[in-house]
């Protein structure tokens, strides 16, 4: 019998999510007023993936990936079409006669996945249900040569890249975030086509209650409905379900009244995280928690803590999973804080030992990554050596065999210690500036002209200071070009370039800036400045200020100045500037050499 829920009420995110860490084998069908999805899944692993929408078919994929050309697509279809009863899906028809290779073929596959879970998690309206067991897998992944039909991507994996895919989407414009009003989605176009494919089932049918032990949600509020399938009616989904049926499988021995309590306690923290457009905020998500233990309880209560502060949370009790996690993570610029659980001496490969092995292990790794570790109040050896060992802190973590009684308590009083804790951590001023950089290098990727790429720079710049603008590199001279915060007000955005030109004395900052190529960020005596610029744009309160060269080929041709204006000046990490200026040099270069392929396309055609 299928779980079916609003999508309004329990998030596609979450409801990935939970299919994964229950590891649940099924086919979850999402429909909404913007398309359909599915999403096969194998003991918690996406195996497969369909979509609607025609943006999302493999083969338009691959011609956008530029694996195959419109020829080898069209001769595909070809052979398609003159096939009968041997037609084989697009995908294998191009692996046999069109040349795909194998790697090529599972790559794009995995893409198709990626962008399904991206398409799907802007939707705030709509119906998942899921079908236990009942494992749908589409022909292109079903017909693939045998080395390639094990498509099993790591779900975790699959949702840190659509969610970080999703943030450069909205940040680009290519989706625009907003809610569907209830009144435009009453969701009859789903119970209309499911009518249709299952009439022939009306009149034996019975009302549907959904009280299945599915997802291990055994106590789900009862649903009717008149037929199988058809979605009037629905009541909201109610968290507490799910953490109460945690609770009773992990802590069989906690009393009734400690269970309720840990139940309203994390009820009470789980409502969906909406930020003012509907869809999931979390703020710049510049920060992933990943949690190791094997302890069900502590990953539940954790995630459900990290979800309520809209930070990304992943758990696993597999060793070899961490590093694939936090080098995902470190790849897409998310700064992963690593939490290990507390030591448990019965349960192989959790003891103190292996902790303190695993853990020296990532510190040599990853010396950049933060990492928390939890243990008993009572060992304070262990705490200590942790400390000792280079951990950023020690939480003391409630053991139901040292403290039955007051079990419940503790736990709720270590769960919101750690919410608040967690809650600064992602906010300390570096750890927000690490935001910016991520969130721009994810803009700046998608640009391809020279213009933007050198506005990109200026509002991360202006990210950081009060007044910003563009100086470009005109032989002996600046030409002031955009500005942020000089001429209009900084939440106004760039203004219209300000053209006015400054000469370069050879025995100023800013020539020397040009022509060593590097950065400055102090304070300096500087004549011209006084002389040429702030009568131009105004002197700022405080002297100190930011020279920030963009090289392309070896050569200077902007120079972004920025300064405090009238503020007090603030902690700037001049390392994230260099580093993405010269991103956006690198940038710079692919697209004037773009534009020079394009200038000769007409001669060659010629």
């Amino acid at each position: 019998m299928p779980l079916t829920g609003e999508l309004e009420h329990l998030p596609i995110v979450d409801v990935i999510q939970l299919i994964h860490s229950t590891r649940k084998s099924g086919t979850l069908n999402v429909y909404s007023r913007k398309g359909e999805g599915q999403l096969v899944f194998n003991n918690g692993y996406i195996v497969s993936a369909t979509h609607s929408s025609e943006k999302l078919k493999i083969g338009k994929i691959l011609l956008e990936s530029h694996i195959i050309n419109q020829s080898d697509l069209d001769k595909a279809l070809g052979i398609q079409e003159l096939s009968e009863d041997d037609r084989k899906p697009l995908i294998a028809t191009l692996l046999d006669h069109c040349g795909l290779s194998k790697e090529a073929a599972f790559k794009a596959l995995e893409t198709l996945i990626e962008m399904t879970v991206v398409e799907m998690i802007c939707w705030t309206r709509g119906i998942f249900t899921l079908d236990i067991d009942e494992i749908n897998v589409s022909d292109d992944y079903r017909y693939l040569p045998k080395q390639l039909q094990a498509v099993t991507l790591d779900t975790q994996m699959v949702l840190m890249d659509a969610l970080r895919i999703f943030d450069e989407k909205v940040h680009a414009g290519e989706i625009q975030l907003s809610d569907e009003p209830l009144e435009d989605n009453p969701l009859e176009q789903y119970e209309e086509q499911v009518e249709k494919t299952e009439i022939e089932h009306e009149e034996s049918s019975e009302e549907i209650i959904v009280s299945e032990d599915l997802l291990g949600l055994a106590d789900l509020d009862k649903v009717e409905r008149r037929k199988p399938h058809v979605f009037k009616g629905l009541e909201a989904f109610d968290p507490a379900d799910i953490h109460r049926q945690v609770i009773d499988v992990n802590h069989t021995e906690l009393s009734a009244a400690g269970k309720d309590k840990l139940v309203q306690f994390l009820s009470g923290i789980s409502t969906t995280f909406l930020g003012d457009q509907g869809v999931h905020s979390g703020g710049t998500k510049s920060q992933a928690v990943i949690i190791y233990t094997c302890d069900e309880f502590l990953q539940h209560a954790v995630m459900t803590v990290c979800k309520n502060e809209g930070i990304l949370v992943f758990a696993t009790a597999n060793r070899s999973d961490l590093d694939n996690l936090i080098d995902r993570a470190l790849f897409k610029y998310l700064e992963p804080i690593l939490v290990f659980g507390g030591p448990l001496a019965d349960v192989d490969g959790f003891g103190k030992r292996d902790i303190v092995d695993i853990r020296s292990h990532k510190m040599a790794k990853y010396p950049q990554i933060s990492i928390i570790q939890l243990a008993s109040p009572l060992d304070f050896t262990f705490s200590l050596q942790s400390l000792n060992d280079g951990t950023r802190a020690v939480f003391p973590l409630p053991y139901f065999s040292e403290r039955q009684e007051t079990f419940a308590e503790d736990m709720i009083d270590f769960l919101n210690a750690f919410q608040v804790y967690i809650r600064g951590c992602f906010n300390e001023e570096r750890r927000q500036q690490f935001a910016k950089l991520r969130n721009s290098l994810s803009g700046l990727r998608l640009l391809r002209k020279a213009p933007d790429i050198s506005l990109m720079v200026l509002q991360f710049v202006s990210e950081l200071f009060e007044r910003s603008i563009t100086l470009i590199v005109d032989r002996n001279e600046l030409i002031a070009e955009r500005s942020i915060g000089i001429i209009a007000d900084k939440e106004l955005g760039p203004a219209a370039p300000m053209k006015f030109r400054i000469p370069v004395r050879k025995d100023s900052l800013l020539h020397e800036t040009i022509e060593s190529g590097q950065s400055f960020l102090g304070k300096a005596e500087d004549t011209t400045f006084a002389d040429l610029l702030y009568p131009e744009i105004g002197a700022p309160t405080d002297k100190t200020y930011l020279l920030l060269p963009l090289k392309s080929n070896d050569r200077v041709i902007t120079i972004t100045y920025a300064d405090f204006g009238t503020m007090k000046p603030g902690r700037v990490s001049l390392d994230f500037l260099e580093f993405f200026v010269g991103q956006a040099g690198i940038a710079m270069e692919n697209a004037l050499f773009r534009k020079q392929l394009a200038d000769k396309q007409p001669e060659i055609r010629h």
